[in-house]
């Protein structure tokens, strides 16, 4: 309609826009290359709500497009997203100034890139390390191309583990490509995106998502004879399970779903294989938020602004026990010295009272792995 019109009136130009939505309760961040049509500034912030938004921004076409398209088409936005470089793909050096932007949000708690080269991966890790200097709690859930072997996703899984213990357990390395909707082969970033979304609107920390069915997608990437390229099967007389030899290798198998035509978690782990604190990607989930409710505890009660005497301590130890308490199915409580149960909270002051120390004791619960039946049967005879 002509916007020139001279007859005064009112006209409804509204539209209805679909939004897939859902709790979110880990925001994700995401990084990744723009097309020089978007409108989006480098290394600038911006909250996505709608796919219409992020064309807008960064180009129907692009990378960091599609990555978003992924998460909020699994009902996971909204999304803050970065685009680090426009109509090239980024160097290393454009990534990490991108990613120092997450770095420095408290808000961002799942980072994700477009990026599938092992060298990019490793450096997203170490840069997910970078924001716990702040403690800001984050976690990065990555993918390398389709057609990776077996072989080399798990020498990708000890390259990002080489960053150290923390940038290895805030990584959670997804793999293999996976087919979409339209039967078309995607990369890990595309896998990683859509098990980032499941992760984000998951709001139990205890339910660690194994063997979770994820929408959207139809199978898991085929090899040269059409069968999945990683699975369990015999070889010369021998029991071989892929799944189980990536889990061991540091990644984060999918596989196919229970029902035909899917796609599901086998079990998410992050890249630290050095001993077994860190072979479920709750654990790690587990930890940060712990701090994050008692932290949030602390700010919202004011103690900041509080007298330090033996009342406000009270006040402090009695808050944390409840928000311990509340979370008994994510950390178990400990024998106390009194001989109860419970998480042994301490709120002492240092000698210039400028001060306090919060202390608390728990066991974080673990997800059953294997279900052994041993079945012990009689037949008459």
């Amino acid at each position: 309609m002509s916007s020139t019109l001279l007859d005064p009136r009112v006209i409804d130009a509204s539209t209805l826009i679909p939004k897939a939505t859902a709790g979110i309760y880990l925001p994700i961040g995401i990084e990744g290359q723009a097309d020089t049509v978007g409108s989006a500034n480098i290394a600038t912030p911006y909250v996505i709500n709608r796919i219409d938004e992020a064309n807008t921004a960064f180009g129907p076409a692009s990378t960091i497009t599609a990555i978003i398209t992924q998460v909020l088409n699994s009902g996971a936005g909204p999304v803050l997203a970065v685009c680090s470089a426009k109509g090239a793909t980024p160097t290393l050096v454009q990534r990490q100034a991108a990613w120092a932007v997450f770095e420095s949000d408290v808000n961002t708690r799942i980072r994700l890139t477009g990026s599938e080269l092992q060298a990019d991966l490793a450096a997203l890790a170490v840069s997910c390390a970078n924001a716990n200097l702040l403690y800001n709690k984050q976690i990065a859930i990555v993918g390398m191309p389709s057609g990776t072997a077996k072989a080399a996703l798990i020498s990708a899984a000890s390259s990002i583990a080489s960053g150290g213990t923390d940038a290895a357990s805030r990584t959670a390395l997804v793999a293999p490509g996976v087919y979409d909707q339209f039967g078309t082969l995607r990369g890990g970033s595309y896998a990683a995106a859509v098990v980032a979304a499941e992760v984000a609107k998951n709001a139990d920390p205890s339910n660690d998502l194994d063997l979770w069915t994820i929408p959207l997608y139809t199978a898991i990437e085929k090899d040269a004879n059409g069968l999945d390229v990683f699975r369990r099967k015999v070889v010369s007389g021998s029991a071989v399970d892929d799944f189980e030899d990536l889990l061991q290798g540091g990644v984060s198998p999918l596989q196919p779903a229970v029902v035909g035509g899917g796609i599901m978690t086998t079990h998410l782990r992050t890249t630290y294989i050095t001993n077994t604190a860190w072979d479920n990607l709750y654990t790690r989930i587990i930890v940060d938020q712990l701090f994050v409710d008692v932290k949030t505890y602390i700010y919202n009660q004011n103690f900041l602004r509080a007298a330090n005497t033996d009342g406000t301590r009270a006040r402090i130890k009695s808050g944390v026990e409840a928000t311990l308490n509340a979370r008994s199915s994510w950390v178990q409580p400990v024998q106390q010295g009194d001989g109860t149960t419970g998480y042994n909270v301490s709120v002492t002051s240092s000698p210039d009272n400028r001060q306090v120390t919060v202390g608390y004791e728990g066991i974080v619960v673990r997800g059953i792995n294997t279900v052994k039946v041993a079945a012990n049967l009689t037949i008459p005879v």
